[in-house]
């Protein structure tokens, strides 16, 4: 859904603070940033990444039905491990009352929408979500197990993602690679959101930026059931904002690399409304396959060596 579709929304309709919101994106989009707005100025209780939504809610057959005691039980222990929790009591101060966890239904959303709304109480916040890019690739999954979850995408430029992302150490490694994700992601997200409606909106990183008021009176609409105190807030302080940040691949992307994102991904930048140099460059089978293999080596020496040396900072 579009942004104007979003705000038109009847209030009603979207202004549960019950309701999670998942902020989703594709990696270096900046879905950190906009996880940052939702706290600072929508009254969100979002803190670092909930990947345990994902990496144990997509393996619950391993538990069996969790009506059953011991089953319910073994779930809990494993997901009291996960690293998620060591990092929000160190970072956040939020301590998670896991006996209150274990009192709620047997479902594993009971479980989360828990565990959301005693970070949201500790925080002293109102609204739960979190924000994960890997949400979108799980669209469909996210809406079945939430069902009345709303959806934040923040889309960027694939072409300043691409350049985001070779500075990463766990980033897409060349320009084909970054390029075939980002439009991949794009269309797999935008498939499953469809069955979303208008719990459903898409933002993009770079109209927050050159047109603040304008997005985020949308983005408050969709999350609050209308625009105001948010929105003048952060048009104060969107002066300090860093405009520069649009549109750098026209200064920082070679021609060459330039060509092969619009390419493999141009159809993707059209759709999504970003401008096109109009020379684009489809490697062939062969260059491919050495780009992929490339992406993949440099990714996995990367993921190694820092197994080994843990002091090996993300960016490069």
């Amino acid at each position: 859904m579009n942004m104007s579709a979003a705000a038109s929304t009847p209030p009603r309709a979207i202004a549960q603070t019950d309701s999670p919101i998942f902020v989703t994106g594709f990696a270096r989009s900046g879905t950190t940033w906009v996880n940052t707005l939702f706290r600072d100025y929508l009254d969100a209780g979002f803190v670092n990444e909930g990947q345990f939504i994902l990496s144990m809610g997509l393996h619950l057959s391993r538990y069996g039905d969790l009506n059953l005691a011991r089953n319910h039980q073994r779930l809990l222990r494993n997901l009291r491990a996960d690293p998620f929790f060591p990092i929000l009591q160190r970072n956040y101060s939020v301590d998670i009352d896991w006996h209150r966890v274990a009192r709620t239904g047997p479902t594993f959303a009971a479980i989360v929408m828990d565990i959301l709304q005693q970070v949201a109480e500790q925080t002293g916040k109102r609204r739960i979500g979190s924000k994960n890019p890997q949400f979108g690739r799980h669209l469909d999954w996210l809406n079945a197990t939430f069902p009345t979850c709303r959806v934040v995408h923040v889309i960027r430029d694939g072409r300043d993602c691409a350049l985001s992302h070779k500075n990463m150490v766990w980033g897409r490694q060349n320009t084909y690679a970054a390029a075939r994700l980002w439009r991949q992601y794009l269309h797999r997200t935008r498939a499953a959101a469809r069955r979303m409606s208008a719990r459903y909106l898409e933002i993009r990183y770079e109209d927050l930026l050159a047109k603040p008021e304008l997005s985020m009176a949308a983005l408050e609409a969709f999350v609050a059931g209308a625009s105001g105190p948010a929105t003048e807030r952060f048009v104060i302080d969107a002066k300090l904002l860093k405009t520069d940040k649009i549109e750098g691949w026209r200064r920082k992307m070679t021609p060459a690399a330039q060509a092969i994102f619009e390419g493999v991904a141009g159809d993707a930048l059209h759709e999504a409304g970003y401008p096109l140099t109009g020379i684009a460059h489809r490697p062939s089978a062969c260059m491919r396959g050495v780009y992929a293999a490339h992406d993949k080596l440099s990714r996995e020496t990367w993921h190694w060596a820092r197994k080994v040396v843990p002091s090996i900072p993300e960016h490069k």
